[in-house]
């Protein structure tokens, strides 16, 4: 059986965000909400809005000893000092079993679900509420998603499951009866671009229309490597459109970030990190600007098409595109995307996968 003392290592970044608070007084406003809290608890939202720091916060508050109020809203918050956070904060709390899927899977299988089964019935260990983290929820298998249902019906005393997850549609109808759902939403842009900017965030309102409001997501995008690989891609775009490269040497330069390698010794030579982005990253970018083309072109009309749009800082070069795309080619490119995004997942020819998207990129042009 996995040994929870392990396993909550990296939940560290137990964290409340701001956006977070309304949604915590519903959560852990006062101390008998927190002595009858539901038994299963789906925690759902977009990628980035802060679910699994939720998760751990609200964990780590369940699981303290004595949880103090906050001076503010009176909301009951995790002491920090008992025995039970100390060993949260260390990471190896033996009353919380966190379920994720194994480095080398994709899915959380049955026998995991199984492991965690058996963990529910012992006993807590600090004499106190024990709890369970799964996260993505939507990773289970259909067998281990089956397996939890009995537990989810007949949980066992002074124990909590939350489940996380950014696809709650994914997730079987009947684990969804059996759970408490609260959906959690991205921030307001003020808020999230105020937050951004505590965190030293340079450009926090580009950052954010690039991470789609998600001010998590942003931070992310942020570094030096991921703007380095954005400016790339789209340069490589609005080269190809221009005349200035041609598909093949693009897709080739693109596919050779694949390969590059972020060393210290080669800051220390360079001055700098080699720029270095995955399948993924150089898709995320290609899609990026093309759906934001694709956007320009159907709201022109309106004035305010900036706010529709991820690469704002790229909008006067795509601007300038528009009226040489056929939009019926363009839009069957987007089709390739999404069809791109699923085999880069598989054994695929990357350089080759590159080459036919950037070829067919110039065909939209006129």
């Amino acid at each position: 059986m996995s040994d929870p003392a392990t396993v909550s290592e990296s939940l560290l970044t137990a964290r409340l965000y701001p956006w977070h608070r309304s949604l915590w007084q519903q959560l852990a406003g006062d101390q008998y909400k927190l002595d009858n809290f539901p038994h299963a608890l789906l925690l759902s939202g977009l990628a980035g809005s802060g679910k699994k720091a939720l998760a751990a916060y609200l964990a780590q508050t369940l699981m303290c000893h004595a949880p103090v109020q906050d001076s503010q809203n009176g909301s009951l918050q995790p002491c920090l000092q008992c025995r039970s956070c100390q060993l949260f904060n260390f990471g190896n709390h033996p009353d919380l079993f966190y379920l994720s899927t194994p480095d080398d899977k994709k899915v959380i299988p049955v026998e995991s679900v199984r492991d965690l089964i058996q963990w529910t019935v012992l006993s807590s260990q600090l004499l106190h509420k024990k709890v369970v983290i799964i996260e993505p929820a939507d990773a289970m298998n259909q067998n281990a998603a089956n397996s939890l249902l009995k537990t989810l019906e007949e949980p066992a005393a002074n124990t909590v499951l939350i489940l996380v997850t950014s696809k709650k549609q994914s997730l079987l109808p009947t684990i969804l009866s059996r759970c408490q759902s609260i959906d959690i939403a991205l921030p307001e842009p003020a808020i999230a671009r105020h937050w951004l900017q505590e965190q030293g965030i340079e450009q926090p309102e580009l950052m954010l229309a690039l991470a789609a409001g998600s001010p998590l997501k942003a931070c992310d995008l942020a570094n030096e490597n991921a703007q380095a690989v954005r400016k790339m891609v789209l340069d490589s775009i609005l080269q190809i459109a221009s005349g200035s490269d041609d598909p093949v040497s693009a897709a080739e330069q693109l596919f050779k970030l694949t390969s590059s390698k972020k060393t210290k010794t080669a800051k220390s030579k360079a001055g700098q990190n080699n720029i270095s982005a995955s399948a993924f990253d150089i898709i995320y970018w290609l899609d990026s600007a093309w759906t934001d083309l694709a956007r320009i072109s159907q709201l022109q009309a309106l004035t305010d098409a900036r706010s529709f749009i991820s690469n704002i800082d790229y909008e006067q070069d795509l601007q300038q595109l528009l009226n040489r795309l056929y939009l019926k080619k363009l839009l069957q490119l987007s089709d390739s995307v999404n069809k791109a995004w699923y085999e880069i997942q598989g054994s695929v020819n990357f350089n080759l996968l590159l080459e036919k998207l950037l070829i067919n990129w110039k065909d939209c042009l006129k």
